[in-house]
């Protein structure tokens, strides 16, 4: 089974596990930690829930941690050097820590005071895969006490019917692709980055789509693509054309937020998957980038 092919399994096959993820509010307020898809979790907890803070271990190595505060590192593998050493610090500077990890006897687990398993069956992919990018998320809320309706089914299905159709109105961007949404749709925006780059090895620049126009958009040429990801938002859109630049737009409003988050979520999932079909990629350029991989690697794990 070739990686995409795995992938599309994992995807298909999440739902029936992700109603299965229960866990009791443990924090009031806290601080998430995490990088790459687990740093898009915390931070749509963030949006979700204004009981938390999220950043980058990066964002925090030269910052005075805050007394009184949980640090809670997020990492399925729970081997991110970053995590471990500024969970290490954080322990000695006399501050609660936790881990929301897939890896129960990982190096941050072991470090952290306590432990919050990812209830996920785990599925063989060459990535964490799609259902522990979910189970982080949800595991993220329910910490702060959020109670999440079972309709993983309901959006999931609702994802995949929108997404089947867009795909065909999506060109893979042979330039730079700007990646925009504005409020909770920023760190989807983000999660959908990572996949471009990861499934096609687009150059993809994740932006809020306000921001943007504050100065991103003096760098556009017309060899860049820009898809917005919007709340009754087309208008933005509509003018970046008139620039003469490639843009896409996604209408993703719901009044309900966790049906946007969740339908979003599955949406860009589903969408790698459709237009790595059409586009005949079978493979995961990341994987295929071997020189590429041994740097990252090396410069993220501790191994």
């Amino acid at each position: 089974m070739n990686s995409i092919e795995s992938l599309k399994l994992d995807f298909n096959s999440q739902i029936k596990d992700l109603g299965r993820i229960h866990n009791q509010k443990i924090f009031d307020d806290c601080v998430y930690v995490g990088s790459g898809d687990s740093f898009v979790a915390g931070l749509i907890a963030e949006y979700l829930t204004n009981k938390c803070r999220c950043y980058s271990p990066s964002d925090l190595v030269n910052s005075t941690l805050s007394d009184g505060k949980t640090y809670c590192f997020i990492s399925v593998t729970g081997k991110t050097k970053a995590n471990i050493e500024l969970a290490r610090r954080a322990k000695k500077s006399g501050l609660r820590t936790a881990a929301v990890t897939a890896n129960e006897k990982s190096k941050l687990a072991q470090v952290c005071d306590q432990v919050i398993p990812l209830n996920i069956t785990r599925v063989k992919t060459p990535t964490a895969g799609f259902r522990t990018f979910v189970a982080n998320v949800i595991t993220c809320l329910q910490l702060l006490g959020m109670n999440l309706p079972n309709k993983f089914d309901h959006w999931h299905k609702n994802a995949t019917g929108i997404s089947s159709k867009i795909s065909e109105s999506l060109i893979l961007p042979d330039n730079v692709l700007y990646m925009l949404g504005n409020n909770l749709l920023y760190p989807i925006a983000l999660y959908a980055s990572f996949q471009m780059s990861e499934f096609f090895g687009t150059i993809a620049v994740a932006h809020k789509l306000e921001e943007f126009c504050h100065s991103p958009i003096f760098g556009l040429k017309k060899s860049h693509s820009v898809w917005i990801l919007g709340q009754n938002e087309k208008i933005y859109s509509s003018r970046i054309e008139g620039l003469g630049v490639r843009s896409s737009y996604i209408e993703l409003y719901n009044s309900d937020v966790l049906s946007q988050v969740f339908q979003s979520i599955f949406l860009v999932q589903n969408l790698a998957l459709q237009l790595a079909k059409r586009y005949g990629y079978t493979e995961l350029q990341y994987l295929v980038k071997q020189d590429i991989l041994r740097v990252s690697s090396d410069l993220i794990y501790d191994v």
